[in-house]
């Protein structure tokens, strides 16, 4: 079972993987989510997120299988958040090049099971130098913004989870759109937090 003490610890503390900053809080909720999750089930789910960011290919149906318990009712926003948790740790590891018994140690620290985060590793050691080429790929094809947008969007139904639409012009006159979850939000803040971190702490002079 997932550690509370650790997690409470955990919210004072600076990890390498986050950028050596602190990792943030809608994290520190979802270690509990993968923390319940047995630790095959969990390798299992990792490949799927590991599928999608190299090659943008998900099963969904297998992921909400993954994340749901037993005898359960499927969760979709449990879901969700366990997804959004194994990208944000998958992607920051391999984005600051962490090594695998580095990245163990803060999982652990975050509240991660041992089990649970040895199921993490592997995939993540075999996927690390993809990722990271993926990364400076994508890098270099990303468009300049001219001008961006945020706005809430109403949840279609009552009871659905409220979303975000970040709104984009780009050169050429060409616009997009894209809608984010609250943790891809703030996912994209955090890592927003973590370039002008990295900006102030660079002496351009």
């Amino acid at each position: 079972a997932h550690c509370p003490t650790s997690r409470r610890r955990a919210r004072s503390m600076r990890f390498r993987f986050c950028g050596d900053l602190e990792a943030p809080s809608w994290l520190l909720h979802e270690i509990a989510t993968l923390s319940e999750i047995s630790s095959v089930r969990l390798k299992l789910l990792v490949k799927q997120v590991l599928n999608q960011m190299l090659h943008g290919s998900l099963d969904y149906t297998k992921v909400l299988k993954f994340t749901t318990p037993k005898d359960n009712e499927s969760d979709v926003s449990m879901t969700k958040g366990a997804l959004s948790a194994v990208h944000f740790v998958l992607a920051s590891a391999a984005k600051y090049d962490i090594d695998e018994d580095t990245l163990a140690k803060e999982i652990e620290q975050l509240g991660l099971p041992h089990e649970n985060a040895r199921a993490i590793l592997r995939p993540y050691r075999e996927s690390k130098a993809a990722l990271r080429s993926k990364f400076a790929a994508d890098t270099f094809a990303v468009q300049r913004a001219k001008a961006i947008k945020c706005a809430k969007i109403p949840p279609a139904e009552p009871g659905d989870e409220t979303a975000y639409r970040l709104s984009l012009r780009l050169d050429a006159g060409r616009n997009r759109d894209v809608d984010l979850s609250p943790e891809q939000l703030s996912v994209l803040v955090h890592e927003m937090e973590q370039v002008l971190a990295l900006m102030d702490s660079l002496d351009f002079a």
